[in-house]
């Protein structure tokens, strides 16, 4: 038996390490010249790994899959404490540590540790914007969680499912979203995702537009190749299925028609700028601002000399105003609101780079939200409709969704899928 998997990012190196553990022979065919997808360790913006792409590890959990890797190659990771170590600009103006501001503010501490005490479940068609309205939230509490939550959702609150997007806060479950504490691998998530991708035969450079699946599995690429084989394990980022970049023959059935028209990609994005000095005091690692970008953090945090690096991420709305910008223009507004936030008008970098997920033509988008209305779209999304089997973030558990870890688990559960389905006999 064969099995093609379209992708390298972590979704399909997990589906083809998986599979090959089972002595199942797959080959990844990778439109990009590198592997990660939109994971994206850059070794030559500054004198550390700098993450272009995904950048943390999201809490320790037993799920967090992720560790299992970290602690079997010995790589190093720093701890970040999110509640102690981050400086907000306060609604009021008031510049204070995450928990100065908690202390003295009960309506931000809501919207930082979703303890929201005995209100109503959100229903599946809600949206968040709404759901929060409904329990009582003001408009200064919805501009904090439109800055901190949804800013790291991927979206503007209109557009996240609030049932989905709460899950797991309001169930109170021990799992990612809501931690105090993420986790940084200070030798690069290429560390991790190279060793994942060795020994596979992946095929880079290689850009599928067509797959028919009507009799086993054809991929066609834009250079004229075909590569057939029993399974193909589908793990195209979101954006890239949505715009209809690759044509499936037959099409795509109406449940997966349906996964994909109520799931949409969110415009995330990144400014990373390179400092010649320390612009604050180097304990503190991160930023929640009034301004556009609304969230910074430091990479150089965690290690002791050598440059200095701060990343500004901003999705949703607050991508929207600045795409139009374009590159240089969008930095040096990053820099302004960077200027205003800290007090330093004067401040300089010496380089920077502008990430722009949305318009990269193999990602589309930064990660997935799930639309009000559509609850149970990721669930489709994952349905296997053999011999096509569909892994990616977008088809990862809510709880799993725009997560390292969540790709690897889609991966890993595509793999499964096959490997019990009875066709390598």
């Amino acid at each position: 038996m064969r099995v093609l998997v379209i992708g390298a990012g972590i979704a399909g190196l997990s589906a083809a390490w998986h599979l090959r553990e089972a002595g199942i022979a797959a080959t990844v065919l990778e439109a990009r010249d590198r592997i990660g997808g939109r994971v994206w360790t850059c070794r030559d913006f500054a004198d550390i790994p700098v993450e272009f792409g995904a950048e943390l590890i999201h809490g320790r959990a037993p799920e967090v899959n992720t560790w299992h890797w970290v602690e079997k190659l010995g790589l190093r990771t720093w701890r970040w404490n999110k509640r102690d170590d981050s400086m907000i600009r306060t609604e009021e103006g008031a510049w204070l540590t995450m928990g100065e501001a908690r202390a003295v503010s009960a309506e931000l501490d809501v919207t930082r540790s979703w303890d929201l005490g005995d209100v109503p479940e959100p229903g599946g068609g809600e949206d968040l914007a709404s759901y929060l309205r409904r329990i009582g939230f003001n408009d200064q509490q919805m501009r904090y969680v439109q800055r901190s939550f949804a800013n790291a959702e991927g979206e503007s609150m209109r557009f996240l499912n609030a049932k989905a997007h709460l899950q797991l806060p309001l169930e109170a479950s021990g799992g990612t979203r809501g931690v105090d504490s993420d986790y940084r691998i200070l030798d690069g998530y290429d560390a991790y995702y190279e060793k994942l991708a060795e020994g596979l035969d992946i095929q880079l450079g290689s850009v599928v537009e067509a797959i028919d699946w009507a009799d086993g599995v054809q991929a066609t690429t834009t250079a004229g190749d075909h590569h057939r084989a029993d399974a193909a394990v589908v793990t195209l980022p979101l954006g890239v299925l949505r715009a209809k970049r690759v044509a499936f023959k037959p099409a795509l059935p109406p449940q997966k028609q349906e996964a994909l028209a109520g799931l949409k990609m969110g415009p995330v994005m990144k400014m990373v700028y390179l400092f010649d000095e320390h612009i604050l005091d180097p304990s503190i690692g991160a930023i929640y601002a009034r301004g556009n970008p609304p969230m910074w953090w430091s990479p150089s945090l965690g290690r002791d000399g050598g440059q200095v690096v701060w990343t500004a991420f901003f999705t949703g709305d607050y991508a929207r105003e600045l795409l139009p910008l374009g590159e240089e223009a969008a930095l040096r507004h990053g820099l302004e609101t960077l200027r205003r936030e800290i007090g330093q008008p004067d401040l300089e970098y010496v380089k920077a780079r502008w990430v722009n997920w949305p318009e990269d033509e193999f990602a589309l988008g930064g990660y997935s939200v799930c639309l009000p209305g559509c609850y149970d779209a990721r669930d489709k999304l994952a349905r296997p409709t053999p011999p096509l089997y569909w892994a990616g973030e977008a088809s990862a558990p809510h709880h799993l969704t725009a997560m390292v870890h969540g790709a690897y688990f889609s991966g890993q559960r595509a793999a499964n899928e096959i490997i019990g389905s009875g066709l390598r006999a």
